[in-house]
């Protein structure tokens, strides 16, 4: 019976950090966050338009000056300071994520990520950016792993 109540514990933990990565809203599409190696990530989850070439661009905003981070469209040039420490990734089953190397944000931030015409923006404060959970990482990838938490959540719960 511990190991019942112990395997539920962590199971509804585990639910909970799957949350933020699984349960996306409108303010989820772009997540920022720093890694264990001093990397920041950006994740872009916008869904390009069906037809189109994918494009994308990452760039960020401090006060009223917008800096172009990454891009893959024709005729834009990132900024000279990240045209050799940053780089993408297609995410599964869509969206970006940018990798900045080495960076930290050094005061409040606005992140923006445009995919085929598609625009978000995400505000990040100096004082509340987050590190990058390890369970996160492997979420994204396995989004039916949040089909399973639930059923075992209930399972155990008839077992009481």
């Amino acid at each position: 019976m511990n190991t019942l109540k112990s395997m539920f514990g962590w199971l509804l933990v585990l639910g909970v950090l799957m949350s933020p990565v699984l349960c996306q809203d409108e303010e989820t599409i772009i997540t920022v966050c720093q890694e264990e190696d001093n990397d920041l990530r950006v994740d872009c989850l916008l869904e390009p338009k069906a037809n189109y070439h994918t494009d994308y661009e990452f760039s960020m905003s401090k006060g009223s000056k917008e800096t172009i981070i990454n891009t893959n469209i024709s005729g834009i040039m990132p900024d000279p300071k990240f045209r050799h420490n940053t780089f993408v990734t297609e995410l599964e089953p869509y969206g970006f994520r940018l990798i900045m190397m080495s960076f930290t944000i050094t005061e409040n931030t606005t992140f923006i990520c445009k995919v085929t015409k598609i625009q978000k923006t995400l505000s990040v404060e100096l004082d509340t950016i987050q590190p990058c959970s390890a369970i996160s990482l492997f979420l994204l990838g396995y989004h039916w792993l949040s089909l399973l938490v639930p059923l075992c959540i209930v399972q155990l719960w008839e077992g009481f």
